[in-house]
């Protein structure tokens, strides 16, 4: 069965209640959340989580937890891996994403430029990260990318593999999903677990329900825009938003899950 594996927003202590309502394997912190987007340099709240000892301490969590270095594009440019080698040795997660690059749609060179660089930065952040497990982040824009890069970090003896499906998904377009699963299925044959970071797509839980771990926001971000789930359906609450419908959300996304685990679909 897919395991749900909520992100939590480290600079946001109400996205914290989601660990108390059911049992987490694994939860999913972004280093983006603990950096300031104008100076890139750590924020009050990763200082914070050193000085109580790293991760597990400030959430007080037993489960696992992954640190996800996926994030925007400004920040990506102006980071080094000695900074992501740094946060991550200090904030002490079980696990991290390798690196993250611009490989979009449409720009083949470009994203042939980036998985160069990110190959290269990567076997130096392995090198200077001993006691976190990394989980391969698949990047590419076309097909042949997308499994040359899993090959490439298979290679570097990394089987749990990550692929970002949000920005396939967000928009519903017919074309970018079946691209999405298309890309995910390439990346299956070479993952002992596979991780679907941005999966909260409820109507879509069985096309990609191959996976082992879904990663999603999903819960939080349709609370703020005033909606809530019911089973796969949104339906609009009224008044503000408030923590527990975040909360509810999740719980129902839980229960989406446990209704479709005899419905698994395969690549």
């Amino acid at each position: 069965m897919v395991i749900l594996s909520p992100i939590i927003r480290l600079d946001y202590r109400d996205s914290f209640k989601v660990l108390d309502i059911i049992p987490i394997p694994i939860v999913t912190v972004r280093l983006q959340d603990l950096l300031s987007e104008r100076t890139f340099t750590v924020n009050k709240t990763y200082r914070d989580i050193v000085s109580k000892g790293g991760l597990h301490s400030y959430l007080d969590f037993e489960g696992k937890i992954l640190i996800s270095l996926i994030m925007k594009d400004k920040m990506i440019a102006n980071l080094d891996v000695k900074t992501y080698a740094k946060a991550i040795n200090s904030l002490k997660p079980d696990f991290f994403t390798t690196l993250d690059g611009e490989t979009y749609e449409g720009e083949y060179c470009n994203s042939w430029e980036e998985l160069n660089r990110i190959n290269s930065q990567n076997q130096t952040l392995l090198k200077l990260c001993p006691t976190s497990k990394p989980i391969g982040l698949v990047k590419g824009c076309s097909k042949k990318q997308i499994e040359s890069h899993a090959n490439f970090l298979n290679s570097l003896g990394i089987y749990d593999l990550i692929f970002h499906v949000g920005d396939f998904l967000r928009n519903g377009d017919l074309t970018m999903i079946r691209k999405a699963r298309s890309y995910c299925c390439t990346i299956r044959k070479k993952a002992q677990r596979l991780f679907l970071y941005g999966m909260g797509a409820q109507e879509k839980l069985i096309e990609f329900s191959f996976a082992d771990v879904f990663i999603t926001y999903n819960h939080f971000v349709t609370a703020i825009n005033g909606m809530q789930f019911k089973k796969t359906k949104k339906t609009k609450y009224q008044g503000k938003y408030q923590p527990n419908i975040m909360i509810n959300n999740f719980s129902e996304m839980h229960n989406n899950l446990n209704r479709i685990k005899y419905q698994t679909r395969l690549c």
